[in-house]
């Protein structure tokens, strides 16, 4: 793993354009931590790799702030530190990440390497890759911010690398922004992506450009934009045999086709998408959530809730679980299952959480709709009113949208009169006699 002669100065990046706060850096990765914790309704760590996860983002941004001259020495420090950390992993007995598909211990001896060789543009984008996978592991299980932190120094370290590997850090930058409600900031870091692609001539950027644009439209509601980004996504995919980007296209279409009614087309889609995630745990316990949420609004809440339990039993993640639970509360309303609709709402209680605020948004939504179902409309408003804020706070025009139109409507302020008329007619509801009576009157 050697490697020598200083590394190359670094050009100063293009400040890309975030109008929230949500992107902004914090003046450490502990602290970026910190912050993920704190949104995590009270708890200790988030993951049992977290330690991995923290001296590599420390590590990556020690040797991002270090001089020029200085900076190869950096990396070789932190590449040393690493053997090391592999070694000590290796003893405790941990394996796998967060996915199950890699060995963790494998991961800090790739990125030793890769930073032991930074000035090669191939090193640098081998670096890229290994890089990518632990923040994506983090940001799975919720250090949302971290794993930004992870990215947004390894992006700096790796000017010199491949616009492929450089695009999908922005991309990946993209996704993040848009779990923290940064939809204006996702979208920049996707043009810059698509840009990057269009520039070097990387279709598969371009692809996924459309991919992560069609995800924002839907999350704002636009289906008919949604919809022809994903069918755009999807042929490009399908052209160079993007796997993942067929499954995300297909379920993109799952999604607004349900939404037009459509759904033979959209439970094709959803197979479809079903089929890709196949060797993906987490992948494929999202679309089993998905598929049975495409149940629920065909009328099928008893399939629907079997889809939503196998996809609980698939991961950990809060943003599937989130939906899937939602799911239930929605499906046991129907089917008159008050206990299992209650246990879904407590559920929601304690895993509701700000790094998901959408998730989070839809879910009390959905609690909302569960309760007005089985009766009881005070609790239904004051889940509703929970949804409320947050789609406010970060600009989730359908669910605003959804909340407003399925709200009940609050009593008119009436005169003395007009409450008499009221109260006249609620007596009649309770006493049918006395509406019959009055029905007889008016006919004779």
């Amino acid at each position: 793993m050697g490697g020598s002669g200083l590394l190359p100065v670094l050009p100063v990046l293009p400040v890309l354009p975030s109008p929230s706060t949500s992107m902004a850096g914090f003046r450490s990765p502990l602290d970026a931590y910190r912050e993920d914790l704190s949104r995590a309704q009270g708890r200790k760590r988030l993951a049992s790799d977290d330690e991995f996860w923290i001296i590599l983002a420390t590590g990556l941004r020690r040797v991002a702030q270090a001089p020029a001259r200085s900076r190869a020495a950096a990396a070789r420090r932190l590449s040393s530190a690493l053997v090391t950390f592999a070694k000590q992993f290796n003893k405790s007995g941990r394996a796998n990440s967060v996915d199950g598909t890699q060995d963790i211990a494998s991961r800090p001896l790739a990125i030793a390497d890769g930073l032991s060789q930074l000035s090669d543009p191939g090193s640098a984008s081998a670096l890229i890759v290994q890089v990518r996978g632990v923040a994506a592991d983090a940001e799975e299980a919720g250090a949302v911010i971290l794993a930004r932190e992870i990215l947004t120094d390894i992006r700096q370290l790796t000017t010199h690398a491949r616009a492929l590997e450089r695009g999908l850090v922005l991309l990946q930058l993209g996704r993040i922004a848009r779990t923290l409600g940064d939809l204006d900031g996702a979208l920049d870091l996707l043009h810059a992506a698509g840009d990057l692609g269009r520039a070097d001539g990387v279709p598969e950027l371009l692809a996924r450009e459309a991919a992560g644009e069609a995800v924002v439209a839907r999350t704002r509601g636009n289906y008919p934009a949604a919809r022809a980004l994903f069918e755009r996504a999807l042929e490009g995919g399908s052209a160079i045999g993007l796997a993942d980007v067929v499954g995300v296209s297909h379920h993109g279409l799952m999604i607004v086709t349900a939404e037009a009614g459509e759904f033979d087309t959209a439970l094709r889609h959803g197979w479809r998408a079903l089929s890709a995630a196949s060797t993906q745990r987490a992948r494929e316990a999202e679309m089993m959530a998905n598929l049975a949420e495409l149940c629920v609004r065909a009328g099928y809440d008893t399939a629907a809730l079997g889809g939503f339990a196998a996809a609980l039993a698939r991961t950990s993640a809060p943003r599937i679980r989130l939906p899937a639970l939602a799911g239930i509360a929605e499906a046991a309303a129907r089917l008159g299952d008050a206990s299992r609709m209650e246990t879904a709402a407590r559920t929601i209680e304690a895993e509701a959480s700000q790094v998901f605020p959408y998730e989070t948004a839809r879910a009390w939504l959905s609690v909302a709709r569960a309760r007005r179902t089985l009766g009881d409309s005070p609790a239904a408003d004051a889940a509703a009113e929970r949804a409320a804020v947050i789609a406010r706070a970060h600009g989730f025009f359908e669910v605003t949208h959804r909340i407003e139109h399925e709200a009940r409507p609050k009593p008119a302020a009436l005169s003395t009169a007009g409450l008499q008329v009221i109260r006249s007619l609620e007596v009649w509801s309770d006493d049918p006699s006395a509406e019959s009576s009055l029905s007889s009157a008016s006919t004779g």
